[in-house]
C-alpha cells in the first residue's frame, strides 16, 4: 500500500449547503501545547444506568515500532486476521487510560493487506505513522447495523456521497458512525485524503458522507458504516460552555470519571437535519484528568467551532463478578463449564479467574494445579481448565470477573519478539515506565476461540527496570512458549491514588504468615465473607528485587479470624516477602451488573 501513489483532488464548486463556517487555524509550525496529562483517575460508579452498547468487540490499538510500516500500523486480532470482509471503525485516542500524548494530524482510514492477512490503520496522505499513536477500535458484530458504503457515480454529487439504506432513509435522528475503508474485501483501493463527516439531506431524505473541505468525493471511495440509536450513542454539540480552544468536553455519566472508556466519534454536520457547521480537521478524543471528562479535539490545535457536532458511541458497561463451582453436571475431566449470559457465544470475552477455596456455603476444596480459561467453539461457552489436564475436583470453586471493556483490559500474546527465556514482555502505555502499576493476569488458551497453547506453569508478573516494561513470567524458570496468551487487567496506580482501596498490594510478612497462607488485613475484606478477591503474584513491586512463590495459589476466608487469605494449594510454606496484586470487588464497584 505504501508504494501506491496518493491521489490528489481539486476543490469543487460548493455544494448547495448553507451555513459554511470559516475556521480559525492554528499557526503552522507553532509548538503544540499539550492537553492535561496526569495519571488516570479511579472509575466512578454508574449504578443507576443500564447501557446497551453497539454489539461487538472494542479495544485500543497502539502503533509500535514492531507493527508500523511507513504510513501504516497493523492490527493483530483474531476477528480481523484472515478476514478481508471485516468491518472496522476507528477513532484516534490521544491518551487511552488517561496516559499518553501522541498527535497524528492526518485523515485516517483502514485497509486489509492480503499478503499479511491483517487489517491496518493508515494515514491517507501517506505520512509516516508516529510511534505511540493510539486508536479506539470497534469490530461490530454481524447483528449490528453495519455495512460498507461505496461512492459511485450514481450516488455522488461534488463532495457528498449519499447512503441509501432503510436504516437511515427518512430518519434525520439516526446516529451514523463512519470510518474510511481503503479496500473492502482486500482488493484495490481509493484514497480520500480529507476529514470527513456525515449529514442529513432533508430534500432527498437520506444521510450522506462528505468531505469537510468541500473537495470532490472520489468515485470508488469506500466507508465502513454503523447505524446506532439513542440507546447506543448520542450527539455532542460544541458550545461556548463546553469548549476551550481546540477542545470540546463531553459531559456524560458513562464517560465521566472513566479514563478507560473506549469512545468512537464521527463528525455530524446537521444533527436532526437542522443547521450545519463544518470542522475541517482531523479529530481525536482524549481524557482530561483534571475535569474527569472525555473530550473531542482537533489534532492540528485549530479552534473548535461553536455548534460543531459529533456522533458519539456509548462505551460498553456490561460486567459481572460471581463464584463458579465445579459440579458433576458442569465438569468433565480437566474442564468445568461456565454458563453466563455475558460469556456465552462470545469468544472474545476477557475473563479473570482466581481459585476460591471456600465460598459461602462451601466446605473447602483444593485444586493444586495451574489454571486457565478457554472458549469451546462447540458449546459456545467459556471454561476453566487445569493446564496439566488433571481432573478438576467436584466442589472446586473460582472467583470469576468479567471486567467492562476498556483501555485497561486486553489480551497479551507471547511472541518470538517479546519472549526472553521464561518471560514475555508487555508493551502497553498504561504499564510502560510505571513500576508501581497493579496487574491481574489469567492464562487464556484460545482468545477469540482460535489457537490453543498450554503453559503448565505457575505465573506471575514483574517489572523490568532496564526495559521499563512489565512482563509475565513462569515462576519455575521454564521457557515461555510462543503463542501463550494472557487476559490482562491493569488496576489503579496506587502511587497516584493513595486513598484507593479496591486494588492494593499484599506482602507476606512474619506477622501475617501462618503455614501456607498470608492473611489479608483490609477494610474491604475483613468480616466480609461475600467479598470477591482476585490475586496475581507480583515478583517485584516498584521494580526492586523480588520473591518467587512457585505454587498454585487461591484465596480463602478464615471464619475464625474474619479475614481473607492468599494460600498455596499444595500446602507449601508461604515465603516471607512474597507479594501479590489484589483486587477486591464488591457489587457496588462494577456497575451495572447482571443480577444472578
Amino acid at each position: 500500500m505504501i508504494s501506491l501513489s496518493l491521489r490528489r483532488f481539486t476543490w469543487p464548486s460548493r455544494l448547495a449547503i448553507v451555513g459554511i463556517v470559516v475556521l480559525a487555524f492554528g499557526v503552522i509550525g507553532a509548538q503544540r501545547p499539550l492537553p492535561e496529562h496526569l495519571k488516570p483517575q479511579r472509575q466512578t460508579s454508574t449504578a443507576s444506568l443500564a447501557a446497551s452498547s453497539i454489539p461487538g468487540t472494542r479495544f485500543v490499538h497502539t502503533a509500535t515500532a514492531s507493527n508500523i510500516n511507513g504510513n501504516t500500523t497493523y492490527i493483530d486480532h483474531p476477528l480481523l486476521n484472515n478476514n478481508p470482509d471485516a468491518i472496522v471503525l476507528v477513532t484516534q485516542n490521544w491518551n487511552p487510560g488517561g496516559v499518553g500524548s501522541t498527535y497524528n494530524d492526518h485523515a485516517i482510514g483502514v485497509w486489509y493487506n492480503p499478503v499479511k492477512k491483517k487489517w491496518a490503520i493508515f494515514n491517507q496522505d501517506l505520512a509516516n505513522m508516529p510511534e505511540g499513536a493510539d486508536f479506539n477500535v470497534l469490530i461490530p458484530d454481524p447483528s449490528a447495523n453495519a455495512f460498507v458504503h461505496t461512492a459511485q457515480a450514481s450516488n455522488t454529487v461534488a463532495n457528498t456521497t449519499y447512503i441509501d439504506n432503510p436504516l437511515t432513509n427518512n430518519n434525520p435522528d439516526a446516529i451514523v458512525l463512519v470510518t474510511q475503508n481503503w479496500n473492502p474485501g482486500g482488493g484495490g483501493g481509493t484514497y480520500n485524503d480529507h476529514a470527513i463527516g456525515v449529514w442529513y439531506d432533508g430534500a432527498q431524505k437520506k444521510w450522506a458522507i462528505f468531505n469537510q473541505d468541500l473537495a470532490n468525493m472520489p468515485v470508488g471511495a469506500d466507508f465502513n458504516v454503523v447505524v446506532a440509536d439513542s440507546t447506543t450513542a448520542f450527539v455532542h454539540k460544541a458550545t461556548g460552555d463546553n469548549s476551550n480552544s481546540q477542545t470540546t468536553y463531553i459531559d456524560h455519566p458513562l464517560l465521566n470519571g472513566n479514563p478507560n472508556a473506549i469512545v468512537l466519534v464521527t463528525q455530524n454536520w446537521n444533527p436532526g437535519g437542522v443547521g450545519g457547521t463544518y470542522n475541517d480537521h482531523a479529530i481525536g478524543v482524549f481524557y482530561s484528568t483534571s475535569q474527569k471528562k472525555w473530550a473531542i479535539f482537533n489534532q492540528d490545535l485549530a479552534s473548535m467551532p461553536e455548534n460543531a457536532s459529533f456522533n458519539v458511541t456509548i462505551p460498553d458497561t456490561n460486567t459481572d463478578v460471581f463464584v463458579h463451582t465445579a459440579t458433576n453436571s458442569n465438569t468433565s475431566g480437566s474442564l468445568t463449564t461456565i454458563d453466563h449470559p455475558l460469556l456465552n457465544e462470545d469468544p472474545n470475552a476477557i475473563v479473570l479467574v482466581t481459585q476460591n477455596w471456600n465460598p459461602p456455603g462451601s466446605n473447602g476444596t483444593y485444586n493444586d494445579e495451574a489454571i486457565g480459561v478457554y472458549y469451546s467453539a462447540g458449546l459456545k461457552k467459556w471454561m476453566i481448565f487445569n493446564q496439566s489436564t488433571a481432573n478438576i475436583p467436584s466442589g472446586a470453586s473460582f472467583n470469576v470477573l468479567i471486567p467492562p471493556p476498556g483501555a485497561n483490559v486486553f489480551v497479551h500474546t507471547a511472541t518470538a519478539s517479546n519472549i526472553n527465556g521464561n518471560t514475555t514482555y508487555i508493551d502497553h502505555p498504561l504499564l510502560n515506565n510505571r513500576p508501581n502499576a497493579r496487574i491481574l493476569v489469567t492464562q487464556n488458551w484460545n482468545p477469540g476461540g482460535m489457537g490453543g497453547t498450554y503453559n503448565d506453569h505457575n505465573i506471575g508478573v514483574w517489572y523490568d527496570d532496564a526495559q521499563k516494561k512489565w512482563a509475565i513470567f513462569n515462576q519455575d524458570s521454564a521457557n515461555m512458549p510462543v503463542g501463550a496468551d494472557f487476559n490482562v487487567l491493569v488496576l489503579n496506580d496506587l502511587t497516584a491514588l493513595p486513598g484507593s482501596k479496591d486494588a492494593f498490594l499484599q506482602t507476606a510478612t512474619a506477622s501475617n504468615i501462618s503455614n501456607h497462607w498470608t492473611a489479608i488485613d483490609h477494610p474491604l475484606t475483613n468480616q466480609l465473607s461475600m467479598a470477591f478477591v482476585f490475586a496475581t503474584l507480583n515478583w517485584n513491586p516498584g521494580g526492586s528485587s523480588g520473591t518467587k512463590n512457585d505454587h498454585p495459589i487461591g484465596v480463602w476466608y478464615n471464619d475464625v479470624q474474619k479475614k481473607w487469605s492468599i494460600f498455596n494449594q499444595d500446602f507449601a510454606n508461604m515465603p516471607e516477602g512474597a507479594d501479590f496484586n489484589v483486587l477486591v470487588v464488591v457489587r457496588q464497584i462494577y456497575l451495572p451488573i447482571v443480577d444472578r
